[in-house]
């Protein structure tokens, strides 16, 4: 197998070409619908300024994303990660400084529940005290039943950091305790620039505005050839007929805005809303070109005057002084499907083996955007490896980070 063919620019599609040239792959095309590489992580430029409406910090020195990336010329900072969380509770909203919410609940144990397959599976571990709150935050956020998503959404939802504290116990809010971790030195849009260089750099075909349909890539895969799926993986169900019918997608409409701000507190900041009441689910705070930065996302759209004052609430306990919202650079809304149903995580699983047995393990699909990339990736190299092994095409790997064991 002398050739690998990757569908799909963005972060993943990028690291598939970066594993496939230290497997030992010297002819690799990487496509991709737009005019550069990077997908929807792109973030909008507005007079230099990056107006970002997602995540955006990578993690310690040994994330392997990071140093898969470093590897190929990417710079990093390093940073203190700040974190904080509105909370609901009997006498109203209370701040905490951390990752995910923290709740009274008179019972402190969870019940075992080796095996959550949703979201619900997830929530019956904790005491009602805490389950509750839990479930109306997450309908809040989703509008269905949890029944329907998938356990793995639990991260994207903030539910693998919940804390639990003794009823009566006021969560701390003076004390910060950041993690650590880094940020692209040039911002997001100067990562995915050097990493489009380090790959011209290696000979990777790259090619933009190349919309290629799933049936395409079906029908002209090679003998020799591995084609990579890097991209949305739901259209890749009209190939198999019945059995593929696309399954439902759980779409989250997100509304996001970006203020300029002058505003004193650690950065960069993330604060998430828990409480299930309001329009605001998060807000991070982050600096570009030395300027401050506010983006908000809200669960459905709202008027200037309410959003402002929303968000300076939910930014307060965590500011060293009263913060001045300034102009607003940026509204824009989307449907985002951070959060996978339990149906189309087990319709994926059923499609990757049709499509190994049509394809003899020549056709890989990295799975959803929502899996948690360094865990989505490892498991993608992994695949591609043990695929080129198989097919003898590798010899000695070249030296640098492996995501697949890292």
């Amino acid at each position: 197998m002398s050739r690998v063919r990757i569908i799909g620019g963005g972060l993943t599609g990028i690291l598939a070409a970066f594993e496939a040239h230290r497997l030992g792959v010297r002819d690799i095309v990487l496509e991709d619908a737009l005019d550069r590489l990077g997908g929807w992580s792109l973030p909008r430029v507005s007079h230099g300024l990056e107006l970002r409406d997602g995540a955006f910090a990578f993690g310690p020195a040994h994330d392997p994303i990071r140093q898969a990336l470093e590897w190929h010329g990417v710079a990093f900072e390093e940073v203190d990660l700040h974190f904080g969380a509105i909370n609901p509770s009997l006498n109203g909203p209370r701040a905490s400084w951390g990752e995910g919410p923290v709740l009274a609940a008179g019972v402190m144990s969870l019940v075992a529940n080796q095996t959550p397959l949703s979201i619900n599976d997830i929530l019956r571990t904790y005491p009602r005290a805490a389950a509750d709150p839990l479930a109306q935050y997450c309908q809040w956020r989703l509008g269905v039943w949890l029944d329907q998503v998938h356990a793995s959404a639990a991260p994207a939802l903030g539910l693998d950091q919940v804390r639990l504290t003794p009823v009566g116990e006021a969560p701390p809010v003076n004390v910060s305790t950041p993690r650590r971790g880094a940020v692209p030195r040039d911002g997001l849009n100067g990562l995915f620039a050097s990493a489009s260089r380090a790959l011209a750099r290696l000979g990777v075909e790259i090619r933009l505005h190349s919309l290629v349909s799933p049936r395409e890539a079906a029908m002209t895969c090679k003998a020799d050839e591995l084609v990579v799926w890097a991209a949305d993986p739901l259209p890749l169900f009209d190939l198999t007929g019945g059995r593929g019918q696309r399954p439902r997608m759980i779409g989250e409409r997100v509304a996001s805005y970006v203020f300029r701000a002058r505003l004193e507190a650690p950065l960069p900041l993330t604060v998430r809303n828990f409480t299930g009441e309001g329009k605001v689910s998060a807000v991070r705070v982050y600096q570009s070109r030395g300027e401050t930065l506010v983006s908000v996302e809200c669960v459905e759209e709202t008027g200037d005057e309410a959003l402002r004052a929303e968000v300076l609430r939910l930014l307060s306990p965590f500011a060293r002084r009263p913060m001045i919202l300034d102009a607003c650079v940026l509204t824009s809304m989307r449907t985002r499907f951070a959060c996978p149903s339990v149906e189309a995580v087990q319709k994926l699983a059923r499609l990757e083996a049709d499509l190994h047995q049509a394809h003899q393990g020549s056709f890989i699909v990295a799975g959803w955007e929502s899996t948690d990339l360094a865990a989505r990736f490892s498991a993608l190299a992994e695949r591609m490896a043990q695929r080129l092994e198989a097919s003898g095409s590798v010899a000695a790997p070249a030296a640098g980070p492996v995501a697949a064991v890292a």
